[in-house]
């Protein structure tokens, strides 16, 4: 039997990266919220030994995230199986839209799943932990306030919102913008919880007052949100450490239009809008 899940990817409507903790991790208040973007996902349990393939021939085997998921679960469910994992790649790779965990937090779930449910909720998230520090919001998935290093997951409700996705320029390791970021003094320019009670009040206005990504002081910003100069959209911003931009749009048409219109150009460029759910089985 093989089993399928659509894996959804996210921006960071907030990221403020607080500092670094003792143990070498940086401590974030952020807002993630699932877009309708998505990854396919397909598992087939075997008796023979865990692999990945994927349409993006680069991405196969045991580096992908999506088998160390596969193979982290096996551990703690202490069963003994194989799998054939397969993804069709649709998230932008290296985008800050955690495509690569939004695959693993699937491999997690449908594996829960396909095996009798052996691992609580609390388990797998503590596996998805120990994976990425985005991969436990995948679990949960939606829009939810992420604290800690991103372990410490408040799902919140969220209206439906628009946005346009351009990706331009090269992904800088993560490590390395975290390096960036700590040799910066770059204060959050707004407080977490004021973009938390604009969404908790459907306030699209007061959602676009809020945004903010402290990574938004490692890149030229001016140049990176140039694509959307003269359209009429509510905010701009970074997503995770980048390189995609943003743009929230008040309708759907108007994205649509938008993001056409910047394909047509020659921009990486996708319309989403949000979504309720991170992992869809």
């Amino acid at each position: 039997m093989v089993a399928y899940a659509k894996a959804y990817a996210k921006i960071n409507l907030y990221l403020s990266v607080k500092g670094k903790r003792s143990d070498g991790y940086h401590e974030l208040d952020t807002v993630m919220q699932s877009i309708s973007l998505y990854d396919e996902v397909s598992i087939e349990l075997t008796e023979g030994e865990i692999a990945v393939t994927c349409d993006r021939g680069e991405l196969a085997g045991e580096d992908n995230i999506a088998y160390k998921a596969c193979r982290d679960f096996i551990a703690s469910a202490d069963i003994k199986i194989g799998a054939r994992i397969h993804i069709n790649k649709n998230i932008p790779v290296a985008a800050g839209l955690g495509g690569g965990s939004a695959d693993a937090a699937a491999v997690l779930l449908l594996l829960n799943r396909m095996t009798g449910k052996p691992l609580s909720e609390t388990k797998l998230s503590n596996i998805a932990a120990g994976l990425g520090a985005d991969v436990p919001f995948f679990l949960v998935g939606g829009t939810a306030v992420a604290k800690g290093i991103g372990e410490i997951i408040t799902p919140i409700n969220t209206p439906t919102l628009h946005y346009v996705l351009v990706k331009e320029g090269k992904k800088q390791s993560t490590g390395k913008m975290y390096a960036l970021l700590d040799t910066l003094n770059s204060p959050a320019k707004t407080e977490c919880a004021d973009i938390v009670e604009a969404i908790k009040r459907k306030d699209v206005s007061g959602i676009a007052k809020g945004v903010y990504n402290s990574f938004e002081a490692c890149w030229d910003m001016n140049n990176m949100l140039s694509p959307f100069k003269g359209y009429n959209f509510n905010a701009a911003f970074l997503s995770g450490s980048g390189p995609t931009v943003c743009a929230l749009f008040a309708d759907k048409s108007s994205a649509e239009g938008c993001a056409e219109e910047l394909r047509g150009k020659g921009y990486n460029a996708f319309y989403a809008q949000s979504m309720p759910f991170g992992i869809e089985i």
